[in-house]
């Protein structure tokens, strides 16, 4: 009876979510995406031009989509209401993170498919690699949110490493947002796993600070 019960307020949670979280920033990240062929060249590019849009610009849908996953419980009635549910609120914020890493996937993919129709050397390895930098640029920016619960320090940090990445990529190595434009993936690969970690982390740092202020 409890697992049907905790079952059926999740997927509660999640259409709610959905509705009233979710899809204003999914409207905000396709507005990223079609700003993105007006700013940059869309047609024609081999896999080295080809990275400029991906990681310049659609990359920051994952700023738009990963870092407001906590933000709906710095309302204090929010926080009440949340508390005050049979589900723990791990169990929101991993459906917040799941169906935004999904949003990320399935916008990269339209972008990069939206390209290929427009004679771009779109592989792999770049859209791969764009979901990389994206995951990245939103884990550190919820990795900040749950240590500081501050929302513009949260997207201030993230985009501060963009700026950083835009002036020193060199000096950044395999965190170097940018590599995909010299035809190195490999940082790639690094950007991704640090991703999860920082998203994990997050997600149980809010955890922890969710079961002190239900004990307070």
């Amino acid at each position: 009876m409890g697992k049907s019960k905790t079952t059926l307020q999740v997927w509660q949670i999640a259409k709610v979510n959905l509705r009233h979280n979710f899809l204003p920033l999914l409207l905000l990240a396709v507005v990223i995406m079609i700003l993105t062929p007006i700013l940059f060249g869309t047609t024609g590019l081999d896999s080295k031009a080809a990275a400029v849009p991906l990681e310049m610009l659609i990359s920051i849908i994952g700023i738009i989509l990963l870092v407001p996953i906590f933000q709906p419980e710095q309302d204090e009635e929010i926080r009440d209401l949340v508390a005050s549910k049979y589900v723990d609120s791990t169990y929101v914020h991993l459906i917040r993170v799941i169906y935004s890493i999904i949003g990320i996937v399935l916008l990269v993919m339209v972008f990069s498919i939206f390209m290929i129709m427009f004679g771009c050397e779109i592989t792999i390895e770049l859209i791969g690699g764009t979901i990389a930098d994206a995951m990245f640029l939103g884990a550190i920016g919820l990795f900040t949110s749950a240590v500081t619960s501050n929302a513009p320090v949260s997207f201030m940090i993230p985009l501060l490493y963009y700026v950083l990445n835009l002036t020193m990529k060199s000096r950044f190595g395999n965190f170097n947002l940018f590599s995909m434009m010299s035809s190195d993936y490999h940082p790639n690969i690094w950007l991704f796993v640090s991703s999860i970690a920082f998203i994990v982390i997050a997600v149980l740092i809010k955890r922890g600070f969710d079961k002190k202020y239900r004990l307070v």
